[in-house]
């Protein structure tokens, strides 16, 4: 199994300073550089173009409804930059987001950015997607919130069908386009790998139907007996769609027990999320994260 890990400030709340630092280049490319040395795979990224500044859409992953980040100290940069810009100081680290709100992009620059970052990097983009939450996001950027779901369905159809063909037509719902070159390609085959997140009905499906990796939206110490039910389901859909066997599972998680738990269900990859102030305290917890969980396991 891979490690990876996931980069985000702090949760609203929390004692100590108020989020690591990820608009600062150096920060940035030091976290990337020691991430790679200590033997992890992977650094995933958040995303969210606008917060509303009074909030309004409850958080659906907690019981009580409160944002889990700081709108007044939390940086939120755009992802897809942060990919290309740590693709250009490390060698082997994988970039990825977790999760891309794929409904507020649209799918045909979608597909060329990361078929960019694809090709600069050498291979290295994953492209984790949801179909989104907060509706005053999706009001502020001129995007319908109630059929997100199914645009979300129909987006990934659109950039698989331009990364994989040369000369490009489709025809969907919302999207439609007749023998398009799109003339830049992942260096990939099959193209930039995707990863489906949450735990929703529709997100499962949607893994199975048309995802390379499932990804649940809570960690592998939580709900651990909905990770076999949820997992099965997602295989379900993959065999009815005439895909068995084509989409992974991978898990947030922080300890060796979590690693242990997630290898026990065939998981590929835990990702393990960090938001330490300082580029220092930052190294420490790697180093820490290397030897108790990674070279342990």
């Amino acid at each position: 199994m891979k490690f990876g890990l996931y980069l985000i400030g702090s949760a609203t709340g929390m004692a100590g300073p108020p989020a690591a630092p990820i608009s600062d280049p150096e920060f940035l490319a030091g976290f990337a550089q020691h991430a790679e040395a200590v033997g992890c795979d992977s650094l995933f990224f958040a995303d969210h173009i606008v917060f509303p500044a009074a909030k309004q859409a409850p958080y659906p992953y907690a019981d009580s409804g409160d944002y889990p980040w700081d709108n007044e100290h939390t940086q939120l940069p755009e992802p897809l930059a942060l990919m290309a810009f740590l693709s250009g100081v490390t060698q082997s680290l994988r970039f990825g987001t977790a999760v891309l709100v794929l409904p507020q992009r649209h799918p045909i620059l979608l597909a060329k950015q990361l078929a960019t970052i694809d090709v600069l990097s050498g291979g290295r983009a994953e492209l984790g997607i949801g179909a989104g939450w907060l509706a005053d996001e999706f009001d502020a950027l001129g995007y319908s919130f109630d059929d997100r779901g199914a645009r979300t369905d129909e987006y990934i159809d659109v950039m698989r069908e331009l990364w994989a063909n040369p000369v490009a037509s489709f025809t969907g719902p919302t999207v439609a386009f007749d023998r398009v070159q799109l003339t830049t390609h992942p260096r990939q085959p099959g193209g930039v790998p995707i990863i489906v997140g949450g735990h929703s009905p529709p997100a499962l499906r949607r893994a199975g139907q048309r995802g390379d990796s499932f990804l649940p939206a809570f960690s592998a110490s939580q709900n651990r007996s909905r990770w076999p039910e949820m997992w099965a389901e997602v295989q379900r859909w993959a065999a009815d769609a005439g895909r068995a066997g084509s989409c992974d599972l991978q898990g947030f998680g922080a300890s060796l027990d979590d690693a242990r738990f997630l290898a026990d269900l065939g998981a590929t990859r835990m990702i393990y999320s960090t938001h330490d102030p300082d580029l220092a305290s930052a190294e420490a917890t790697l180093d820490r994260f290397a030897d108790e969980v990674i070279g342990r396991f």
